[in-house]
Order: structure tokens, then sequence, then C-alpha cells
């Protein structure tokens, strides 16, 4: 499960795949960050992801 955010500074990508960690890439003039969330267990990183990812969906 990967998702793409945007908004006027920047990009926000959020890769998931079914483990206990997510990763962040942010994309702001120009430089990339990129960062590991972990969590203490698969259901609370999917419930993030979900959780984040609800109000970024776009058709």
């Amino acid at each position: 499960m990967t998702t793409y955010t945007t908004d006027r500074d920047g990009q926000e990508h959020l890769e998931y795949h079914g483990s206990t960690a997510i990763e962040r890439i942010r994309k702001q003039y120009g430089k990339v960050r990129r960062e590991w969330l972990h969590f203490n267990s698969v259901r609370e990183a999917a419930d993030f992801y979900n959780d984040h990812c609800a109000s970024c969906e776009v058709a």
C-alpha cells in the first residue's frame, strides 16, 4: 500500500507493506527527507496508515 498527498509547499509519500514500520518520504523545496515510523504491532501501523491516508485519498 502506498499513497501520495500534496500540499502547497511540497509532497509527502507514505509506504506501508504490512509490517510494523511505515516509511515517510517528504519532498519540499528540492530536498528529500526520509524517516521510518515504528509501531509496536502491525495493527497499530495499519491503523495509523489508514487513519492518515483516509483524508488524503484522491479519485
